[in-house]
């Protein structure tokens, strides 16, 4: 059992999230105990794609130069970095630098940007798979903090401490594993495996809840101010505290299956925290996209999966207003779907998988998602009988 701590944060004042930052490790007995003098860490943040940080998708960097400024006390070889979902290049990763500020945590503080592009070959012996491509940022550390943003995900429900750790495979091979991986459960699965496979070396993950995001995320929703920085040693007792702040962390698919694997226990009681001081905290109208269908059916036959993929999940659609046909959906589609004819995206449905990679990153907005008259049903129906 990991502590889980949390500090209230108004806002990014560099002040006030400096305080927060300092109060959660110093609640977890301080970065002393995770971290020894001159050792070479990184800090793994969400970088998903370039975008603004007032966007809050990705993690706030005031937060980063919070933690930098502690870690400085005990290292100076800090690197900070993550594997977008574009290409993993010098040219695309520095303008994710650039666009979501994380060049001010180079300019303001000791840490450095990973400008390490290449990855290798690993055993994951995972459930889902046995071996995988890592970057050498993770690789080439000695230890790692693992610091992501709270926010919602179209396909996940959530995305937090264990989702943040699929930032650890490379650029468009990410996009292979979608494919390989497009049933929900399996690909929970997967990301279980990846963290399992990373946790020997991930000494601490950190939550930026000072503003989330809700809606359509991990990048296309709306932000939402939650006012909590979290910290903990375990990636899943974390999520499930995240969670509760706005809603049932075991409606989510992938604690559901972390739970079915012995990794996090849903008896709340067995979790180093007070839940009972959320009770002020809880943030009431949290848009939550909608996992019922997934969740349901996260056992079941393929044959059974398959049929509520095409009829109970939310279809893919181009808003050809806002689509200038740069084809960034078409690159990381994974099912290769999606063309660009007469400047414009076009998919074909049949083709689709439903993972949302397009929708995730898309920079002009211009993928909706639409829910089909089978998932309006059920989804009267889980309504009502939540009621």
């Amino acid at each position: 059992m990991s502590k889980v701590a949390m500090s209230a944060c108004a806002d990014y004042q560099p002040q006030n999230v400096q305080t927060a930052v300092s109060d959660v490790l110093l609640q977890l007995g301080g970065l002393q105990n995770f971290v020894k003098p001159d050792q070479k860490v990184f800090i793994k943040v969400n970088l998903v794609r370039e975008m603004s940080p007032d966007k809050q998708g990705t993690t706030h960097p005031e937060a980063v130069i919070a933690l930098v400024n502690e870690l400085s006390k005990i290292t100076q070889n800090i690197i900070v970095g993550d594997s977008c979902g574009g290409m993993y290049t010098k040219g695309v990763m520095n303008v994710v630098y650039n666009k979501c500020k994380m060049t001010e945590i180079a300019n303001r503080t000791c840490a450095k940007l990973n400008d390490d592009f290449d990855f290798q070959t690993v055993e994951l012996n995972g459930k889902s798979l046995q071996k995988c491509e890592i970057i050498n940022a993770f690789t080439s550390a000695d230890v790692v903090i693992n610091f992501t943003k709270l926010k919602t995900h179209s396909f996940a429900g959530y995305t937090g401490a264990v989702k943040n750790l699929y930032g650890l495979i490379p650029g468009l091979l990410k996009v292979e594993l979608h494919s390989r991986f497009p049933d929900l459960g399996d690909f929970c699965n997967l990301l279980c495996d990846i963290e399992q496979y990373a946790k020997s070396k991930i000494v601490l993950h950190m939550i930026d809840g000072v503003i989330g995001m809700e809606g359509a995320g991990p990048t296309n929703g709306k932000p939402k101010f939650i006012g909590q920085i979290l910290a903990s040693s375990n990636p899943y007792e974390l999520d499930v505290v995240a969670v509760s702040l706005f809603g049932k962390p075991f409606d989510m698919p992938l604690l559901q299956v972390a739970k079915e694997r012995g990794l996090v226990s849903d008896d709340l009681d067995t979790i180093d925290f007070d839940f009972a001081t959320l009770a002020d905290k809880f943030v009431d109208n949290f848009d939550i996209p909608e996992v019922t269908s997934a969740n349901t059916f996260l056992n079941m036959p393929k044959w059974v999966k398959k049929l509520a993929k095409k009829y109970l999940t939310k279809k893919v659609k181009i808003d050809k207003n806002r689509c200038r046909g740069c084809g960034k959906c078409v690159t990381h589609c994974p099912a290769e779907a999606l063309q660009v004819v007469d400047k414009k995206a076009k998919l074909k449905q049949s083709k689709c998988i439903r993972c949302y990679c397009c929708q995730e990153l898309c920079p002009f907005d211009a993928v909706q998602l639409k829910k089909t008259f089978m998932y309006r049903v059920l989804h009267t129906f889980s309504h009502t009988k939540k009621k």
